[in-house]
C-alpha cells in the first residue's frame, strides 16, 4: 500500500513506522480480513485511521467459474485487500474510516475505457421490417469530469455490435447473415453514491443493418443492402465499482428523432452490459 501525507510525516503502523519521502511511504501488509489501523505523526499531531478489508477484485472474478473458486477461498486470508493507495492529512486529528471508493474530488479528471460485451439492438431500418438481435462485442473511451466531489460530466464515444459469439474467433459465413451495428457520442450528468453511478443524458447515433450474401449452395433471396439512419435520443447508464478502476454497469440509449435519410420520430434502441475501467488523469 502507498501512504500519501498532504506534508512530510511519520507513518505507523503496528510496531512499524516509516518516514515519508516526497510525501510516500510504502508499506507491505499481510492480507487478512481485519481492518488495520494506520497513524501518522508531524510535530505533536497525531491522525488515526482505520482501513477496512476488501474481498479482492481475483475473489470476485470466481463469478465467471460458477462461483466454485469462491468457495474453495471462502476461508482464505488471500480473498481480501486493502487499497493500493490511500491519501492522509496528519493535520487532521479526528480518527476516520478509510473508503477508497469515496475518494473523487471536484476537478478530478477521468480516462475511461470500455468493452459494451453485451448488446441488445432493435431497429426499424428505412423501408424494412423491425429488426431485433442480441450479439457481442463493442468498444468505448470518453472522459470524465468532476464539477463537484459526487458529480461529474461525462463525454464518451462508442462503436458496438452483435456478433454472435462472445469472444473474437474466425469465421466461416455461408449464405445470407444480417448484422447490425451502431456509433453513438454520449454526453451525461452523472451522481455518485458511494460505489454506485447513475447517469443521464443525451446521444447522437448512426444505426446500421446490413444483409450480405457469402455465396455457398444456400441461394440468395434478394439483393444484398446496408441502410444507416443517424438519429437524436436519450442516455441511461448506471454502473457499480468492483474494483480500485474496473465498473459493471448497463447502458439504455434510445433514440427517438430520425434526421437522416428523412426526418421523423422512431423510436430504436440500443442496451448494452458494460465493463468499464477508469484511469485518472487529474486529481
Amino acid at each position: 500500500m502507498t501512504v500519501k501525507t498532504t506534508r512530510p510525516a511519520i507513518v505507523i503502523n503496528g510496531m512499524d513506522s516509516i518516514a515519508t519521502k516526497k510525501n510516500k511511504a510504502v508499506l507491505t501488509l499481510e492480507r487478512s480480513k481485519n481492518p488495520i489501523v494506520l497513524m501518522t505523526v508531524v510535530d505533536s499531531l497525531k491522525s488515526q485511521i482505520i482501513v477496512e478489508a476488501k474481498n479482492s477484485m481475483a475473489y470476485k472474478l470466481n463469478i465467471f467459474n460458477y462461483g466454485i473458486g469462491a468457495l474453495i477461498e471462502r476461508k482464505s486470508p488471500k480473498r481480501y485487500e486493502y487499497p493500493w493507495t490511500i491519501k492522509i492529512n496528519p493535520s487532521d486529528t479526528t480518527i476516520g474510516i478509510y473508503d477508497y471508493y469515496k475518494t473523487t474530488h471536484k476537478r478530478q479528471i477521468n480516462l475511461t475505457y470500455s468493452l459494451p460485451w453485451v448488446n441488445n439492438f432493435y431497429l426499424q431500418p428505412f423501408q424494412e421490417p423491425t429488426k431485433v438481435n442480441t450479439g457481442f462485442w463493442g468498444v468505448s473511451a470518453g472522459l470524465e469530469y468532476y464539477y463537484k466531489d459526487n458529480k461529474y460530466l461525462s463525454l464518451t464515444g462508442s462503436a458496438v455490435m452483435d456478433f454472435f459469439i462472445p469472444f473474437p474467433a474466425p469465421v466461416d459465413f455461408e449464405g445470407e447473415t444480417e448484422d447490425m451495428y451502431s456509433v453513438y457520442a454520449s454526453l451525461t450528468d452523472n451522481h455518485r453514491i458511494k460505489r454506485y453511478t447513475i447517469g443521464y443524458g443525451l446521444n447522437f447515433s448512426r444505426n446500421t443493418w446490413s444483409l450480405t450474401y457469402h455465396g455457398g449452395s444456400v441461394p440468395a433471396t434478394r439483393e444484398p443492402a446496408t441502410k444507416s439512419d443517424n438519429s437524436i435520443g436519450i442516455i441511461i447508464d448506471g454502473y457499480y465499482q468492483v474494483g480500485k478502476r474496473f465498473h459493471v454497469g448497463l447502458i439504455y440509449r434510445p433514440t427517438l428523432l430520425n434526421v437522416y435519410p428523412d426526418v421523423s420520430f422512431k423510436y430504436e434502441h440500443l442496451i448494452s452490459l458494460d465493463f468499464k475501467w477508469k484511469i485518472r488523469l487529474k486529481q
